[in-house]
This record gives structure tokens, sequence and C-alpha cells, in this order.
């Protein structure tokens, strides 16, 4: 396929009304585990539920190479597909493995009456804790709170139950701390008044117990509670740890170029337990080297390379030409996106069966008036690399999470009240793209 039909073939596309979701509220894409943590630019589990419905059947293996949160791994168990997950996150693994796991309702109820216990108790607080990074988010009334429940967690026998509950108090540290709420980077509020600690625990922990149960019976009726899913870390840009040929669907929503530092948005969770060194002994050394973290993401702003890093795609340097004249910081980020993606969709080839599908959720932006065409681009690696066209699918944005607004002069995220605005990512496309056969 050539670079001008495949540009014409975006340029024709109009938006599909059946996948935009629009009646879609949000208890329905929070239902069952959905709503465990706060995690940026999910995609609606309607999405993945209907593409799983198409494109698979029962027995067939289901793959997301950017795992985040565990959207598509939890719509595969419930369609009593296996799964697999990867991502570069431990949060993000953290929160998957909390989401895809049903505990029995009998467990959970004892595991909470022990819970309660444990916190009542007097407990003499660890003062690894205590450090200057957390003192700068919490205040000290407010680390003590939330380290009376760390505690008790710690206490916890049951590893699924305490995963649970482990998931639970990273989502409430943001609520907790001085960060702005409404913001995608590390920003104090100076007038906000954080959430008691033991308060807002309690709440999350009810709603996600409600919702481990209902899951729980859900999966129990439909005969899936054993069916397999599972979460790794792994970069998406090397070698995956799946055999050549096994997989029959690649689900995914690779982060989107020039978006956000996505090691930022788990900065307090990292800070928590990276600090724990004999608990989370992996996730010290992202607290000790904070930037190199950092640079391993795809679309990461601070990563350098001295050797030029092109990607197979003529659209994709054209558009990078465009943006050096503008920013040369930003052009070279560009080119380490387009570059990782076309590795990352290569490792999607090797990973997918002969006739396996994979189906790429994306969106074009616009930077200081050059348009960064990402969907087009990806669809001329993905052809270059062996992939077929099966169907490509236009539709609005009404329902991801993601924030809509770009600054016209910086091409960073801002707020609505900006007067330099401009619409980010007011579409978005799902490429699905056939393996040919060997």
């Amino acid at each position: 396929m050539s670079l001008q039909i495949i540009g014409q073939r975006f340029k024709d596309l109009t938006p599909s009304p059946e996948w935009a979701f629009a009646n879609v509220g949000r208890s329905e894409t929070n239902y069952v585990t959905h709503g465990y943590h706060r995690y940026p630019a999910k995609f609606i589990p309607n999405l993945v539920e209907r593409l799983i419905k198409d494109y698979t059947k029962p027995g067939n293996i289901v793959v997301d190479p950017f795992g985040g949160c565990g959207t598509t791994l939890v719509e595969a168990k419930i369609s009593g597909r296996e799964s697999f997950g990867f991502d570069i996150n431990p949060v993000a693994k953290l929160i998957s493995q909390a989401k895809i796991t049903p505990i029995s309702p009998i467990t959970l109820e004892s595991s909470y009456k022990k819970f309660e216990n444990h916190i009542q108790r007097d407990y003499k607080f660890p003062k690894f804790l205590d450090n200057e990074r957390l003192n700068y988010w919490f205040d000290h009334s407010t680390l003590e709170g939330l380290n009376r429940i760390y505690a008790s967690i710690k206490l916890l026998k049951d590893p699924e139950v305490k995963k649970l509950y482990l998931c639970t108090f990273s989502h409430i540290l943001k609520n907790c701390s001085r960060w702005l709420m409404k913001s995608t980077k590390p920003q104090v509020d100076p007038n906000k008044k954080p959430a008691i600690p033991r308060d807002i625990f309690f709440k999350h922990l009810r709603f996600v117990t409600k919702r481990n149960n209902q899951f729980f019976e859900l999966l129990k009726n439909k005969g899936f509670l054993e069916v397999p899913s599972r979460m790794k870390i792994a970069n998406s840009t090397k070698r995956l740890p799946l055999k050549d040929n096994t997989v029959d669907l690649i689900i995914t929503s690779p982060p989107y170029v020039t978006s956000y530092e996505y090691a930022d948005l788990h900065q307090l969770s990292l800070l928590w337990f990276g600090n724990d060194k004999n608990y989370f002994k992996k996730w010290n050394r992202h607290i000790k080297d904070f930037n190199g973290f950092r640079k391993k993401f795809i679309g990461t702003s601070i990563r350098k390379s001295r050797r030029k890093e092109l990607p197979n795609s003529f659209l994709g340097k054209k558009i990078i030409e465009d943006v050096s004249r503008l920013d040369v910081g930003t052009a070279r980020g560009i080119s380490h996106y387009f570059s990782d993606m076309n590795k990352s969709f290569t490792e999607m080839f090797r990973i997918l069966k002969p006739n396996g599908k994979a189906c790429i959720i994306i969106g074009n932006t616009s930077l200081r008036g050059v348009e960064i065409l990402n969907a087009e681009v990806a669809t001329e690696q993905m052809h270059s690399i062996g992939f077929k066209e099966v169907n490509f699918i236009k539709r609005v944005v009404s329902n991801k999470m993601i924030t809509p607004w770009r600054d016209q002069k910086s091409g960073k995220f801002t707020g609505k009240n900006n007067p330099h605005k401009t619409r980010a990512y007011e579409y978005e496309y799902v490429i699905v793209v056939e393996k040919l056969s060997q």
C-alpha cells in the first residue's frame, strides 16, 4: 500500500457512530474492576469488548503490549480468552494484577475483619517512609495516617488480598497529597486540603470490594474464574517473553507522541513503595535513578541520543523535518517515538499467528501547526513489516480519559481556560491489520 493510498484512506474516513459508544456512561466504563485505580488515557472497555467479539473465538490468546491498567486483560477474561499484558511501569503491573484477580467474597470479608483489627492497634511506624521527597508531597499528620494503613496492609497473609489493598492504597495517594488533582504533571496545589487517609481509604475499599464481588460472580456464572490472565514487566520495543506465532489477537493503545510523561503520573506510588527497600526491592532502583526510569518510556521528551534515529516511514521522516524547523528537541523526541513504535510493531508481527490480527487504537494531533499523523505513520510502518489492512475505523473521542486541549504555542497539554488552547484528540482511529500467511 503506497503512502498516497494510505493518506487517501484516512481522508475518506468518516466517524462511525457505532464505535463512538456515545451513550455509554461512566458507571458502565467503570463496571466490575475497571474503576479500581485512576489511570491516564484509558480506552473504554466497550471498545475492547467489541474487538474481542469481532476477531476472536473461545480458546484464542489476546495480548496487550502496552498493558497500562489492564483494560484489555479484564475484558479478555470476561470473554473467556487467555491473555497477556506487558508494561514497563511497575505501578501498571500492580493495578492490572489486582484488576484481573477475582477474590472470593468470603475470603475478602475475612481479610477485611483482620485488617480492621490490625489498623486499630498501636504500631511503631517504620522510619524509612519519612524522607525529604515524601515530606514535600505529604504533611506530617497525613504521613502518619498513611503509614498506619500501609503497615496494616503488610500484615495481611493472603497475597492476592494484599495486592488488592495495595492497589487501593496507591489510588488514594494523590487525594491525600499536595498534588494538584487535575494536573498530569507533578504540581503542588497551595490551596488544596488533602483527604484524610483513613476516611478515603475505607471509602474506596468499600467500592473495590463491591466491584470485586461483582467480578467474581460474573466470572463464576460464566465458568471463567480459572481463565489465565497475566501481567508482566516488559519493554514492548524489545523481545517479549512469548514464542513466535502464538498470539491470535493484539489489542493495544500505545502512548501518544508529545503527550505527557507517564512515569511522572505515578510518581507518588513509586516514591512510597520504592522507599520500602525490603518489601519492594525492584522498585527501589527506580527511585534511585528516576530520570533513568523515565527515559525507558516511549514518547518521553527527556531521552537523548547521539545517534540519529529515523523511523521506518517516509511520512514520519517528513513530519520530523517539519517539526525540526520549529523545535529540534521536540523533533528528536518524535523521531525516538516513531522509531520505538516501529520496533514494537515488528515484535507484534513476530508473536502473532499467521492471519492473526492487531488492533491499534491511536489518535492524530498537531504541534504548532504541524500535523502529527500518528495513525498514518503507524499504518505505513506496519505495512512495511508485512501486515495487511483489515479495517480502519474513525471514532469520536467522547469517553477517553485524556486531556483534550493543547497550547497552540508550546504544544503542551493545557486546561480549557487557556485562550490559546486547541483541541488535541477529537478523533482516534482503530487500525485493524492482519499478519500475512507465511
